[in-house]
């Protein structure tokens, strides 16, 4: 027989790793926000405001609370078994969110929760955790002294997060746009439980207020709007939804902000794909899962997947709540009707003949004369390159603006002008093999989209290099039939 040798986990070193498991703040905030719904919540008002020099958050709902000795237990990492049976409307899972969401984003943690005139309180420090080595929670008796402790309902919890390093202090980012980040976690919040902000049909009835402005649902569908395609409602497998949507094209908005709205952050291209719904919360939103391509002509194209709390294992949900993976028996029916959910968007982008006009041109090099000297460089706002990087996040974006300025600082003129010299014929530009034309070709078509309709984007490429000169591979990579 073998020795059995139990190894307790290090509290110290655990717990500062569950701080990595990879929420983003309003990640970490639509996981509490799914506790609240579990418990029945019909309101939640949340607070994230600098105090001080510090950033605090509160999270308070109206829910149904917890005495003292569940609130204890939910304070435990790990409270529930992920295998365990649930509720068609549980949005819970490892029993891990509570603690691990607020851990990411802060090192103190308080809940405080009042059921039946009862009121209990306790606070995770993680500090002290490291500190004593020991998995050791505060029982609070301070109420008066907790933040936002005076605003709460009679039954009801608050979560308290203090001590918020990871947007500021010393392993933050040091200076924080709060104005964005809290704007960002909005329009997630506004996303991501959407269905229930709109009191859809099945759905608890829901408000959320964020520094007291109440979030409006965002329907990535667009559904009130008449122009939006949507097929019928597919039944994919037991417990597996399936509906596909084309959302109306640009041209049938008198308000650009409204289109701008519906295409979500980083734009239609960005965010087409397959938008998975587990009892109705949105977990992973803008992926084809592998089966298809982002193209020009299906980036209008959204298919909503609706699946139960208890298909979580065969699809894999982590414990973020932000991905998943496709089961093979739902792939092979998706990669059946990939082409037929992509149909409606590719007949939005269909041409019915060659306008000839004078469109734009989009040099790739600005010219400029400063007395008696001439200036080339790389046109910034070119479609392609302003979409690039307009994609590009903080100190991506910095890069790339540097390494444009510097490309455009090495033009070679002296060799240029040699070369000219002796044999203008001989000077070609570099070639671009196929894929990489391709590529370049539905990049620009949906850069140009996002301000022309497509008979005007088509009109501009077919007048400018290197589309003129390779119109019909242009028109190939667009899947586009000039007649």
């Amino acid at each position: 027989m073998a020795d059995e040798i139990e190894l307790t986990p290090e509290p110290g070193i655990l717990i500062e790793s569950l701080r990595d498991i990879g929420y983003s703040f309003e990640s970490a905030l639509a996981d509490i926000i799914d506790n609240s719904i579990t418990a029945n919540a019909s309101e939640i008002n949340i607070m994230a405001l600098p105090v001080d020099d510090s950033f605090r958050v509160s999270i308070l709902d109206n829910g149904e609370g917890l005495d003292r000795n569940a609130l204890l237990r939910a304070m435990r990492l790990g409270s529930s078994n992920p295998r365990d049976e649930r509720a068609n409307d549980d949005l819970g899972r490892f029993g891990l969110g509570l603690k691990t969401a607020s851990f990411s984003q802060c090192r103190r943690l308080t809940v405080v929760s009042r059921q039946h005139g009862e009121t209990s309180a306790f606070t995770w420090d993680l500090d002290t955790v490291v500190r004593e080595n020991s998995w050791s929670v505060l029982e609070r008796t301070d109420y008066d002294e907790i933040f936002g402790y005076d605003t709460m309902p009679d039954t009801g919890t608050l979560v308290l997060w203090e001590k918020v390093d990871r947007l500021t202090g010393d392993n933050g980012s040091g200076r924080v746009d709060y104005d964005r980040v809290i704007s960002e976690a909005q329009d997630h919040l506004s996303l991501v439980f959407h269905r229930f902000l709109a009191k859809e049909k099945g759905t608890k009835s829901l408000r959320i207020s964020f520094n007291a402005h109440d979030l409006e649902p965002l329907d990535p569908f667009n559904m009130s709007n008449d122009a939006t395609q949507a097929s019928p409602e597919e039944v994919v497998c037991p417990g597996v939804t399936l509906r596909s949507f084309t959302l109306p094209h640009i041209s049938t908005y008198s308000d650009r902000n409204e289109y701008e709205r519906y295409g979500l952050r980083g734009g239609y291209l960005r965010n087409q794909g397959v938008y998975l719904y587990r009892a109705k919360r949105l977990i992973i939103f803008g992926t084809w899962f592998g089966l298809a391509k982002k193209t020009a002509l299906t980036q209008l194209t959204r298919v909503k997947i609706d699946i139960g709390t208890n298909q979580d294992e065969t699809w894999k949900i982590d414990v973020k709540k932000v991905s998943a993976q496709m089961p093979e028996i739902v792939r092979k029916r998706v990669r059946a009707l990939i082409q037929t959910i992509g149909a409606p968007s590719r007949k939005v982008y269909s041409r019915r003949g060659a306008r000839l006009t004078s469109p734009d041109v989009y040099p790739v090099w600005t010219r400029s004369e400063n007395g008696e000297k001439t200036t080339y460089g790389i046109n910034m706002d070119h479609p392609l390159v302003r979409t690039f990087g307009d994609e590009l996040d903080g100190s991506l974006r910095k890069r790339f603006d540097s390494l444009m300025a510097f490309i455009g600082a090495m033009l070679p003129t002296e060799a240029l002008f040699y070369d000219i010299s002796n044999n203008a014929d001989a000077v070609e530009s570099q070639h671009m093999s196929n894929d990489d034309f391709a590529m370049n070709v539905r990049m620009f078509y949906a850069a140009l989209t996002q301000f022309k309709d497509e008979e005007e984007a088509l009109d501009s490429m077919r007048s400018i290099e290197p589309y003129r000169s390779r119109w019909d591979e242009t028109l190939s990579a667009l899947g586009i039939e000039e007649s």
